[in-house]
């Protein structure tokens, strides 16, 4: 049974790829390209090597053994997702990519000026966050980020800072993307991306955010030579970039143990004492095994559905910890917490489980068609007017590869993610057009003043008025 869901579940993936690619519409810009390679992997790919060779540590770390048929409806439920999200985005999304259209941009001072201010403004706190999680989280109570785990829904918290400053250095994504757009892929503006990417390959933490850099990069690459895919030398070296994402998945501390000369960096390519596909078997691409236990849990163990409640977080998630030391963790409205049925400490519950935690079948698909549409609406007006706009461009490829984190994650984090990667962006927006108003009423002011007609004063005063 599990063998013939498996090659439905190919088929499905198979067929939705063809119908995209005739459609004209495809191409590394578009959100459905990102849900498919995501559904490959975690729905497709994961489930084959879960079955085929036994993996089974996500099923060990939560407490939970799927039968045959909770196994092949986890299959089903991710298709159906994968439909809907294809008809929904597709429809929304359907306008072919134009680069014939596309203008060569270029940045006057007032660009330059108003950048180089938001660089002053925020890379300071960027650069204190990064230095304050080198060492990570520490549950201890000693470390210089200090955090403890809820015990009722095992989700991490804030105790001697807030996210607004632990999580800052996610803006030094947008502000290296940004030196290089404003640059103009001058050679020296990679430079501080490469850093930033070093870095984090350095910790070991927010692997992520090295992927979805180099997307981004990619994609403004893209833009500047005119192509919708990737040509074969961006997949040379997008390798060895999955490569050192699986080498940091199983080993965080691996570039510093190898830096230090406590590793070999050849460990890395003979894998050590583990197999290949042992490698494989950790949480990156686990979504299949989580959505398997959020079906088996919600609602034959909850006796209910969040019913969307999940997303009252957006309203109290602002207000910090420190200000409000009695907020909620998590949503406010708590009608399902999977914490409550195994250990999901840490895990995600994906865009998909997302939905069938809100209402099942129903709750499946109106969350996975708005998001659709939204994610396709954005790609329309990226190719109708976006793209002809030098803002909007470092936008929309800052922002497309963080669909990918909003698959995997589902709930609000895509609120969390887009706030620090685009903040920089819409600064420097912001600081661009003051700077032009400031500058249109400076010129408004001065033309009046050279407009208003001279006053004569007398030579001399008649006598009778002194």
């Amino acid at each position: 049974m599990i063998e013939t869901a498996l090659i439905a579940q190919v088929l499905v993936v198979a067929l939705v790829a063809v119908v995209f690619l005739s459609s004209g519409t495809a191409s590394l810009f578009h959100p459905l390209t990102f849900y498919l390679v995501f559904h490959t992997l975690v729905f497709v790919i994961r489930p084959m090597l879960v079955h085929g060779f036994g993996i089974d540590n996500a099923w060990l770390f939560m407490g939970f053994w799927p039968s045959a048929s909770q196994f092949v409806m986890a299959l089903t439920v991710s298709s159906v997702a994968l439909i809907a999200f294809a008809i929904s985005c597709g429809y929304a999304g359907r306008v072919k990519p134009d680069f014939a259209r596309a203008p060569q941009f270029s940045f006057d001072r007032v660009d330059i000026v108003a950048f180089t201010i938001t660089v002053l403004l925020l890379a300071p706190l960027a650069l204190y966050s990064a230095v304050l999680r080198q060492d990570g989280a520490d549950f201890t109570g000693t470390g210089d980020l200090q955090m403890e785990r809820d015990p009722l829904t095992g989700q991490p918290v804030y105790v001697n800072t807030t996210g607004y400053i632990a999580e800052a250095h996610s803006m030094g994504l947008p502000l290296t993307l940004g030196i290089i757009w404003v640059s103009r892929f001058h050679p020296l503006s990679f430079l501080p991306f490469i850093a930033f990417v070093g870095y984090r390959a350095y910790l070991g933490w927010g692997r992520w955010a090295i992927i979805m850099g180099i997307i981004g990069l990619v994609l403004l690459v893209l833009y500047q030579t005119r192509t919708k895919w990737f040509r074969w030398w961006q997949v040379a070296i997008g390798v060895p970039v999955l490569f050192l994402f699986h080498t940091l998945g199983n080993n965080r501390g691996f570039i510093r143990a190898v830096i230090a000369g406590n590793e070999s960096p050849w460990n890395a390519i003979q894998g050590g004492s583990a197999s290949f596909i042992d490698s494989l078997a950790n949480q990156d691409i686990a979504n299949f095994d989580f959505l398997a236990f959020i079906l088996w849990a919600v609602p034959e163990q909850s006796g209910t559905y969040t019913y969307f409640t999940q997303y009252l977080q957006l309203f109290t998630e602002p207000v910090p910890r420190m200000l409000w030391p009695d907020k909620p963790i998590g949503a406010p409205v708590k009608w399902v917490t999977l914490h409550d049925y195994g250990n999901f400490a840490n895990l995600t519950t994906s865009l998909a489980g997302d939905g069938w935690m809100s209402a099942g079948w129903i709750g499946l698909i109106v969350t996975m068609v708005v998001v659709g549409l939204i994610l396709g609406r954005l790609h329309r007006w990226f190719w109708e007017r976006g793209f002809l706009n030098r803002y909007a461009v470092l936008f929309y490829c800052a922002f497309i590869p963080l669909s990918l984190q909003w698959y995997r994650d589902g709930n609000i984090t895509i609120v969390k993610f887009g706030f620090f990667s685009l903040l920089p962006i819409l600064l420097w927006i912001v600081l661009t057009k003051a700077i032009r108003a400031w500058m249109r009423s400076g010129e408004m002011t001065s033309g009046a003043e050279s407009a208003r007609p001279a006053v004569r004063l007398p030579v001399r005063l008649p006598l009778g008025r002194l």
